[in-house]
């Protein structure tokens, strides 16, 4: 499998010559002295990442991305600026024009590393990985529970930066709007349904599951029902999140947690038809 590559632009040799060998054994790195040769490179060729240094003469960081931006080879590239120092001001101007991120110089290896990772994961080069995906919601949810509402929605928002599952990403969106309205219990409920859906893949200790008959989940089912058709509406969303602890078939899982979804909602309607849905799936599991 080819190197990805990176295209590293900065007028100090020495600066170019760390990079190169910091990244070399995981990435194919360009390495050009000047903005004017990076144009010039991306008038050939397209790299999968730029790193940018801020302060270079004759065209500085800035002027050489607000050129690449009008390049058909670097429209969408993601680009990191490195800096040395914590340059506000620049920053907010490499924002606008689409940096993902930047590096404070002299840079941590590893910091590197992972920030260029984060950024190729974010464009959708590297995929997310579901353990990586799981832990971050994992993360969201305990700053919820810590009542730490900023960082959680931060938290939210970084994932919903990476190329995701669009019924991960839209759950997520959701949770977010939740927070920010101040419905915290509803924006757990979301996040922990997030959870459940991942579990499937992770098969990490935490997503272990309690058997269950056949039997008793299509009991607890009509108990859901019951409730609904009685209008318990909180009953019979205590029972459906329960009923979730357990080892179901994942058909059924869905239309669980749809149910819960339209609960959150007021939805009473929707939620009684996706529970007899989740019925019928039943039946037809049983055939």
């Amino acid at each position: 499998m080819d190197k990805m590559k990176i295209l590293a632009v900065d007028d100090n040799i020495i600066n170019l010559a760390t990079i190169e060998q910091e990244l070399k054994d995981k990435y194919e790195v360009i390495t050009v002295n000047s903005g004017v040769r990076a144009i010039r490179y991306l008038n050939k060729e397209k790299p999968d990442l730029i790193l940018l240094d801020v302060q270079m003469a004759l065209m500085d960081g800035i002027e050489t991305l607000k050129e690449i931006r009008t390049m058909e080879n670097g429209t969408a590239i993601p680009v990191i600026m490195l800096t040395a120092k914590k340059d506000r001001e620049t920053v907010i101007e490499g924002s606008k024009l689409g940096i993902l991120d930047y590096v404070v110089k002299p840079f941590d290896t590893q910091d590197l590393h992972e920030r260029i990772e984060r950024a190729l994961k974010r464009v959708g080069v590297l995929p997310v990985e579901d353990k990586e995906l799981y832990d971050g919601v994992k993360q969201v949810q305990n700053e919820i529970r810590a009542n730490n509402i900023r960082g959680s929605i931060m938290k939210i928002e970084e994932i919903l930066s990476y190329k995701i599952d669009e019924e991960i990403f839209g759950r997520m969106q959701n949770a977010k709007a939740r927070l920010r309205a101040n419905d915290i219990e509803t924006a757990d409920r979301l996040v922990n349904r997030v959870l459940k859906i991942l579990e499937r893949t992770v098969g990490s200790e935490e997503s272990a599951k309690y058997p269950i008959s056949a039997g008793e989940m299509n009991a607890r089912l009509l108990y859901v029902l019951n409730d609904l058709e009685n209008f318990k509406v909180k009953d019979a969303s205590q029972k459906l999140e329960e009923l979730m602890k357990f080892d179901i078939p994942p058909v059924v899982a869905e239309s669980c947690i749809a149910a819960q979804e339209r609960l959150d909602e007021f939805d009473d309607g929707a939620a009684e038809e996706l529970v007899q849905q989740a019925l019928a799936e039943m039946k037809n599991l049983l055939i």
